[in-house]
């Protein structure tokens, strides 16, 4: 096993440690932190045909104790705050602080709503809202072109993947006995939907989206045809489109996100409808949607494509900061707005920025584009107020990839500093550094002193696997990750260590398909939906 070449580290995309209202990082991530997130690469195989496990994972984000609550509870009101944020992702195990603070539709001000909603729209968009506006009510007309038509493509409900894989291996005996949520257990609304979600039945609760969206004229067989928006209905949308890349459905996802484009189109703001809106202006959607739609062609194996959205969404917010710091609103409009307010929306939008370009390093990375990717970690590390030791971590673990082991053992030595008493990330910092120094025994006493520190963190307990499998110890990897499962099965039965663990029963012996079984018996007990991926792996 020693003369294996050092495994390279996984990009990793995580999730934000806050929220903008306490839901505007959600969706993703209320999907289990949607993995937008590419908890790990796809299993390969090497020279000699044999399998590699995902070897090196940099951190696996704390779940919250109920992350949908908010955004659910929010999602029956007139304005809607999930995001995708979630998707604020972080490889290189980075977190940010997006600064922005939940404050509950009860108590919101109409400038709460105005700072949440500004967007500035192209310059095709602005005109159409302006002839919108002055033409008598009822009687502008717009292109076809520019009006969002949306539609559930998806044909057929999606069936229990997990009680159709048990089906085929185990037996229809051993299906029937398996209970999992459908969308006709629940209510047929937005609470239906989110106990789906907590539940784990992220295919059910597709399935009630499209229902839902028939109700707005936007359900199966409507693509193309004319609709009026709300901001539940691209709620639901938003909701939908971030449960399809969830469950890793990319083509389905981007053919159904299509129609909305860049929300760019003037039926999805306010202004458009200014019979049921009044003086309201800005966008209907969300800024989440708005990054969720820009990420999206990046899990389609297109991230040249998202790096240029990403980049527009930039420039606009660049653009609304500055008119913010000469005294206008963020669309340039000249209202006068309170000290207090203005100082609000800056830290909103500052938070906003640093979102995108978390989301523009990531993509930078995919595409190997690292000088990108250091140079926005670097302007991150210059903002006011950043998390420089985390920051200090995620450079450093950059420099890994590209094979610079001083350059991460300097950054990770400045984020020990800045940290102060060492903790999980230094420890995990460490261990990554021990890995791309082939010295495996290290990086597992490091990791092992992390899990004593964290003992429900998989991403630990992986790794340590991995360790054990590269020092030469097969079975001692295996009883780590079974040990993991055993001991946390609902939190263990992650994607990462079922790929990894199925690797090492086959590296084991040509049996394994008997331990995949007993795998697959586990996750049907204690899971509601699982990957394609990862149910082929147990059972194909």
């Amino acid at each position: 096993m020693n003369d294996q070449k050092p495994p390279s580290l996984t990009q990793y995309f995580g999730t934000e440690d806050s929220v903008e209202n306490d839901i505007e990082k959600d969706m993703i991530e209320a999907m289990s932190k949607i993995e937008n997130i590419k908890l790990t690469p796809e299993i390969e195989t090497n020279e000699k045909g044999e399998p590699e496990v995902c070897r090196i994972f940099a951190e696996t984000p704390v779940e919250p104790k109920d992350p949908t609550a908010a955004f659910f509870d929010l999602i029956g009101n007139d304005h809607m705050k999930a995001s995708s944020d979630s998707a604020v992702i972080t490889q290189l195990g980075l977190s940010s602080k997006s600064e922005e603070s939940y404050i509950p539709r009860v108590t919101s001000s109409a400038e709460t709503d105005r700072r949440r909603d500004a967007w500035i729209p192209i310059e095709r968009t602005r005109q159409a809202l302006i002839a919108n506006a002055t033409a008598p009510s009822g009687t502008y007309i717009p292109d076809p072109d520019m009006l969002t038509t949306p539609g559930v493509l998806l044909e057929e409900e999606l069936g229990d993947a997990i009680g159709e894989a048990v089906g085929v291996s185990l037996g229809e005996a051993e299906a029937a006995q398996r209970r999992s949520l459908c969308a006709s257990d629940v209510t047929q609304d937005e609470r239906g939907l989110r106990e789906l979600v907590q539940a784990g039945s992220y295919r059910a609760a597709i399935n009630l989206t499209a229902r839902l969206l028939q109700i707005y004229g936007q359900g199966r067989g409507r693509v193309g045809h004319i609709t009026k928006h709300s901001p539940h209905s691209l709620q639901l949308w938003f909701t939908r489109i971030a449960i399809l890349v969830k469950t890793k459905a990319y083509n389905i996802a981007q053919a159904e996100a299509e129609p909305f484009g860049q929300l760019e189109k003037p039926d999805v703001f306010y202004q458009f409808y200014p019979d049921m809106y009044g003086g309201r202006s800005g966008s209907m959607a969300s800024f989440s949607f708005r990054l969720l739609l820009a990420e999206l062609p990046m899990h389609c194996g297109k991230p040249k494509e998202s790096l240029t959205k990403l980049f527009s969404m930039l420039a606009t917010i660049k653009k609304m900061l500055s008119n913010l710091r000469q005294g206008l609103c963020e669309d340039g409009n000249p209202m006068e707005i309170g000290e207090s307010d203005r100082a609000d929306s800056l830290r909103l939008w500052s938070g906003r920025e640093a979102r995108v370009m978390h989301s523009i390093i990531n993509c930078a990375i995919s595409l190997k584009d690292y000088e990108l990717a250091m140079e926005l970690l670097g302007q991150l590390c210059e903002r006011d107020g950043a998390p420089k030791h985390s920051l200090l971590s995620a450079l450093g673990r950059l420099h890994l990839q590209l094979g610079n082991i001083s350059g991460a053992e300097v950054c990770f030595n400045e984020a020990a500093q800045l940290a102060g008493p060492t903790g999980v990330r230094e420890l995990v910092d460490r261990g990554l550094l021990a890995i791309s120094q082939n010295n495996f025994d290290d990086a597992y006493v490091y990791f092992q002193q992390a899990s004593n520190m964290d003992p429900s963190n998989i991403m630990i307990l992986n790794n340590m696997g991995v360790c054990l499998l590269y020092g030469g110890h097969l079975k001692e990897a295996i009883g780590v990750l079974e040990s993991a499962i055993a001991s946390n099965p609902i939190h263990a039965l992650h994607e990462s260590l079922i790929l990894n663990l199925c690797c090492l029963y086959d590296m084991e012996s040509s049996k394994g398909i008997m331990k995949k079984f007993a795998l697959l018996r586990q996750l049907s007990k204690y899971s509601a939906d699982a990957p394609t991926a990862i149910l082929e792996k147990l059972y194909g």
